[in-house]
């Protein structure tokens, strides 16, 4: 029975013995928080400033084209420049991006057009990032 148990559980052995697979792990932990409130407020402040299901589901459709576009080329950046260099880049732009709607939220009558800028922008860093990041998984981990 116990080794029934220990074979469905996660082999941890990665966080015991790599410094950089911790420091990826809580750099994915924070974007994966950071992008899943960026992905609810995003259309929540869409509905409040418009009322529109209309507008909000336009949104779907600005991420969809820079991600796609985007996500091409992401693997191709991964191999020519240093991985680490694109994540802290475009983890930087998503920091900007964060910025700009928390001045847009506080201005008195908050615009709509930055929410659909920074969705597109979103959707580009997102789709650079991830082949970068998944490429420095193997490399970390034996």
């Amino acid at each position: 029975m116990k080794s029934t148990f220990a074979a469905v559980l996660p082999d941890l052995s990665p966080w015991r013995s790599s410094r950089d697979f911790r420091l990826l792990w809580g750099q994915g932990l924070i974007t994966f928080f950071g992008s899943t409130m960026a992905l609810l407020a995003l259309p929540l402040q869409i509905k409040e400033l418009t009322g529109s299901p209309l507008a909000v589901g336009a949104m779907g459709a600005v991420e969809l084209v820079p991600l796609v576009v985007f996500g091409l080329y992401g693997g191709a950046l991964a191999d020519a420049v240093d991985r680490a260099r694109v994540i802290v880049s475009t983890e930087a732009g998503l920091g900007l991006l964060a910025l700009i709607l928390l001045v847009n939220s506080m201005l008195p009558e908050p615009m709509l057009w930055p929410l659909y800028v920074v969705a597109a922008g979103v959707a580009a860093l997102a789709g650079l990032q991830r082949p970068a990041l998944d490429s420095l998984l193997a490399r970390i981990v034996p």
